[in-house]
């Protein structure tokens, strides 16, 4: 995992629970969170840390009429950072594209591992990681800063039309998350709109993030791609109807007994 901790502890700790995970953290915040999985025996190893970086700061401000969010982000300081992979097993990479340089080597390095990138923003470093990657899993607002065309869904024929422009990013598998409206992907070669679960939202922070620990999580359990999605959607639908990131990550058995409570939810996706 390189990136964002709420994700890290969706797929490794809280969801995975496995040992077959590597971190990579490169600031003081990120490390003791992987720090304290590492001593859990919840991952394998914890990739070399500079103690002296300090994480950046943000004031998060949540509408609990709706869910929605503003934040307010205190970059802090950038160093350099030298790190040696460890000689471990390796089948999954999540990066956030926030460290290009170091994800890109990643998945050269770990050359039998699935890698996904977490694509909320069309920057030049996530498009570095983006074509690297075998899932590029990405924002309403990356597919539109990258197209420079808005997905409507009311116009199948342009959302398809953006949603093939992001699939020649990397030429593997795409996923377009739309929040409250789903996502789309490709399903026997036809891009589909699976609409998100229901819910009531009080705090979309930290959603996406466990929306993309959860996908981890799941494409290293080797399912089916559309309980893949499933599952990854289910994580964010609960996460949203509890206030605070890390704190409403869901265990596994509640997004699978919430699952069996929306069985028809297969129904529901078509194809655009």
């Amino acid at each position: 995992m390189i990136g964002d901790g709420t994700a890290i502890l969706t797929a490794a700790h809280v969801i995975c629970g496995s040992k077959h995970c590597v971190i990579l953290a490169s600031e003081k915040g990120e490390a003791e969170i992987e720090t304290q999985l590492l001593q859990k025996n919840k991952v394998a190893a914890v990739l070399s840390v500079n103690s002296s970086l300090h994480c950046e700061s943000a004031n998060i401000f949540s509408n609990q009429e709706n869910g929605s969010r503003t934040l307010f982000n205190f970059p802090g300081e950038k160093k350099d950072i030298e790190y040696k992979y460890p000689d471990e097993e390796v089948s999954v990479i999540l990066s956030d594209g926030h460290e290009p340089e170091i994800s890109v080597e990643a998945i050269h390095h770990y050359k039998s591992a699935i890698s996904i990138v977490d694509a909320g923003t069309c920057r030049e470093s996530t498009m570095q990681v983006a074509k690297e990657v075998d899932y590029l899993v990405c924002s309403e607002d990356f597919a539109r800063q990258y197209t420079g065309k808005t997905i409507n869904l009311n116009d199948p024929k342009k959302a398809c039309e953006i949603f093939e422009e992001v699939e020649q990013i990397n030429h593997k598998h795409a996923v377009v998350t739309l929040g409250e409206k789903g996502l789309l992907y490709r399903r026997d070669g036809k891009i589909t709109l699976m609409p998100a679960f229901k819910v009531k939202a009080v705090d979309t922070n930290g959603a996406g993030d466990i929306f993309h620990g959860a996908f981890a999580y799941a494409i290293k359990q080797q399912l089916d791609f559309y309980d893949v999605l499933k599952i990854s959607s289910m994580a964010s639908a609960i996460s949203v109807q509890t206030l605070g990131a890390q704190s409403s990550i869901p265990q596994l058995t509640k997004v699978t007994s919430e699952l069996q409570k929306k069985g028809n939810h297969y129904d529901k996706r078509r194809y655009l």
